[in-house]
């Protein structure tokens, strides 16, 4: 049997504890001092925002066409788009999922990060089948529920289960990277100045405690 390799904490740079690192981290998102340059990303992205909003009135007026959708072309810019951001979603999982099973005690970071990445790329990706129904505010009839209408969903229609995979997959993504947050929520809490924050993180946290603290 394999003798367990003893843990090094030579990853610290010198002058620098655990507690330290935890302070230096935590006073990014507790420090009330904004960076220009956030305002600079943020103008950039709501300028993009404003783009994305502008190509889908275009979409809704002028009809899914505009995507060069007709009737011998079924995988048209929408469809592609959308495998294409589910794929990028799988890549973050499987990133988390390769650092699990290799227990690597570094990946907490990358998880973080892997599982931000997962969550963003499906919410992107619901996007494209919901405007491809060309009347979006109509998708709720996709859904299987009671109704006056007496109208059921065709199970058959692969449109269908692109609603079921996406809701399954954003839902699993999104519990496996909220339990991974909760001893970072734990940690603002114990270090949050704001009631506000407080509030926030002990209602996100619940009774968890920082490793710190225990």
């Amino acid at each position: 049997m394999s003798t367990p390799r003893p843990r090094s904490t030579e990853v610290i740079a010198p002058g620098h504890t655990l507690s330290t690192v935890t302070d230096k981290i935590t006073k990014i998102v507790l420090s009330r001092d904004t960076p220009r340059g956030w305002y600079l990303g943020f103008a950039a992205a709501f300028l993009l925002v404003m783009v994305l909003l502008a190509s889908i009135a275009e979409v809704l007026v002028r009809g899914i066409g505009v995507w060069g959708l007709n009737v011998p072309v079924g995988w048209a810019f929408d469809i592609v788009n959308f495998v294409w951001w589910i794929g990028i979603g799988h890549a973050g999982t499987l990133i988390s999922a390769i650092l699990l099973l290799f227990r690597q005690e570094w990946r907490t970071s990358i998880n973080r990060f892997a599982e931000a990445m997962t969550l963003f790329a499906v919410a992107c990706a619901g996007l494209f089948p919901a405007i491809h129904t060309g009347r979006p505010w109509l998708d709720y009839w996709l859904l299987p529920y009671p109704n006056t209408m007496g109208m059921w969903p065709n199970f058959r229609s692969p449109l269908i289960w692109d609603v079921f995979a996406v809701t399954t997959y954003l839902t699993v993504s999104l519990l496996f990277w909220y339990v991974g947050l909760v001893p970072d929520l734990a940690t603002l809490r114990d270090r949050a100045k704001s009631k506000l924050t407080t509030v926030w993180t002990e209602t996100t946290s619940g009774a968890a405690r920082p490793a710190s603290s225990r």
